[in-house]
């Protein structure tokens, strides 16, 4: 296996063992408070903090940092760990004095925010908020620690850390809401950025790193660095301006619409972390290397089998959880006796997942072929594709919300972000190139033809295993999803392989090469009791 498939098998994993606990973070809310008041002010008042951390940090720094820190290190490791200490000490100070003012004028803000909340959850989402202003300088900090375990394609404990995290916001549903009441939701989150932050620590010194007290503005790479970095501001902007709209709508509508929205959008999200965001990141370094190596038919080869590996999972999940989408709903977030999410809340979550799941694609790739163009210091595209597509969903949110409601925000995000996959990839063509566009389309279309045979496969086998089972308890919706979902997933196994799909014979290979390896220590133990 390629080093780059190692590093996206361990992202992946890392990052599944995030969603599962984002997952159980979601269920104990969900069971806690189901979706109401509390919930609806603690997702919005995540908004600024999240908006600041995600705009200026979070995949910003990410996408300027990689490149330039990779070529200093190979050239003067001694430069390298300057810039970083550089880069690192610029954001967190800068990050600070940012939450600061945020803090100095949460009120105007949250006023303009969710102008349509008032009374207790208005005062509860300036409260949250106002605690929450603390997690974006700790997480400042880890983003640049982070991508420089990256850069030196240290993947795992960086994965690993939003776990930390989610147990940490877990704990403070459990062990601090009920001695401090709803302010104990905030203090877990801090308490979890911080632990994001410390964690990394101890293996980045180990990896040779050297802080540097300093702030040289006159260093070439940190000039280079915001050179790069100031563009993606805009296009990490409309993502965060999309949710902000989603908040700001959201407000008006009734009692939990916000909530479920972000419940939503949370579900779908697990894939869309362990199947399409992982890659990216593991495939960032490597195109950024082949750039600066010139070597234009490896960065078309890389992006392309990327592409395909990305819409092998993301497709076939996509229409399963398009077809179990009121199972998934109810088993994940409408688990356990006396649970206050009722039937109804299943309803609102499960129409507004359906709505999402349809973009899971277009959501998988952007990602990718934005950084396919950050990697060659192209920060003029993204930017102008990002800002079409906000202006799009600005227009559509107005008009769709106010007909469909929070599934019509859903169906908003969904159309603008496929928009801006198309004209990425227009204008990948313009300056690569083919794609291997014979290969892609081919690919694609056994991929959709799979999918759909094990979409029918989960759809008719929802109908047989119901009688067979009590669909009024949790086991029995439990047994129907599973095995329906089993079915399907080896309907478009055997799908994909009949068409000859390279993907599927590479999966089943590595797995028949797993069981062989977990079957020897069983036959050396079998043998031995014998």
């Amino acid at each position: 296996m390629t080093e780059l498939g190692k590093a996206t098998i361990i992202i992946g994993l890392f990052s599944l063992l995030s969603k599962i606990s984002g997952l159980a973070r979601d269920a104990i809310f969900s069971h806690e408070f189901g979706t109401n008041k509390v919930l609806d002010a603690y997702f919005a008042a995540f908004r600024i903090p999240d908006f600041l951390f995600n705009l200026l940090i979070a995949g910003t720094v990410t996408v300027a940092f990689i490149p330039i820190f990779s070529e200093y290190f190979h050239k003067d490791k001694k430069e390298a760990w300057q810039l970083a200490s550089n880069i690192l000490n610029a954001t967190v100070l800068a990050m600070a004095g940012l939450a600061f003012l945020a803090l100095i004028f949460s009120v105007p803000l949250m006023k303009l925010l969710a102008p349509g909340f008032s009374g207790e959850t208005y005062e509860l989402t300036l409260k949250f908020t106002r605690i929450l202003l603390f997690s974006p300088i700790f997480l400042a900090g880890s983003a640049i620690t982070g991508s420089v375990l990256n850069s030196l394609k240290k993947f795992a404990l960086v994965s690993a850390v939003p776990v930390v995290y989610n147990l940490s916001i877990i704990g403070g549903v459990l062990l601090l809401y009920p001695k401090l009441g709803p302010i104990g939701l905030a203090w877990g989150v801090v308490g979890g950025t911080l632990l994001y932050f410390l964690l990394p620590l101890p293996q980045l010194f180990r990896s040779g790193f050297r802080y540097f007290l300093s702030l040289d503005y006159r260093q070439a790479g940190f000039m280079k660095f915001w050179q790069l970095y100031w563009p993606r501001i805009f296009t990490m902007g409309t993502g965060q301006i999309s949710l902000i709209i989603a908040t700001f709508f959201g407000s008006y509508l009734s009692e939990g619409s916000l909530s479920a929205f972000y419940y939503a959008n949370n579900l779908q999200s697990v894939f869309l972390s362990v199947f399409a965001i992982s890659a990216s990141i593991a495939v960032f370094p490597t195109l950024s290397d082949l750039y600066n190596q010139k070597d234009e038919q490896r960065f078309r080869d890389v992006l392309a089998k990327t592409t395909v590996q990305v819409l092998y999972f993301l497709v076939p999940l996509s229409v399963a959880m398009l077809v179990l989408r009121a199972q998934i709903v109810r088993l994940l977030l409408g688990i356990g006796e006396g649970t206050n999410f009722s039937f109804q809340d299943t309803k609102i979550v499960s129409l507004t997942l359906g709505i999402f799941v349809v973009s899971l694609f277009a959501q998988g790739l952007v990602p990718l072929f934005t950084r396919a163009f950050y990697a060659r210091h192209n920060t003029k595209i993204p930017v102008v594709t990002s800002l079409i597509s906000l202006v799009v969903n600005i227009i559509l949110a107005y008009y769709l919300v106010s007909q469909y409601g929070i599934a019509g925000m859903a169906m908003s995000f969904s159309f603008t972000v496929i928009l801006q996959l198309l004209m990425l990839l227009v204008e990948l063509h313009r300056k690569i190139g083919s794609l291997h566009d014979e290969y892609l389309i081919l690919s694609s279309i056994k991929i959709a033809i799979s999918s759909v045979i094990a979409g029918l496969a989960i759809y008719v086998s929802l109908y047989l295993v119901a009688p067979l089972v009590d669909m009024q308890t949790y086991v029995g919706v439990f047994v129907q999803a599973l095995g329906s979902g089993f079915i399907g997933g080896l309907c478009f196994l055997g799908a994909s392989l009949a068409l000859g799909l390279e993907e599927s014979r590479h999966l089943t290979t590595m797995v028949k090469s797993f069981m062989v390896k977990i079957s020897r220590p069983l036959l050396m133990i079998i043998n031995i009791w014998e």
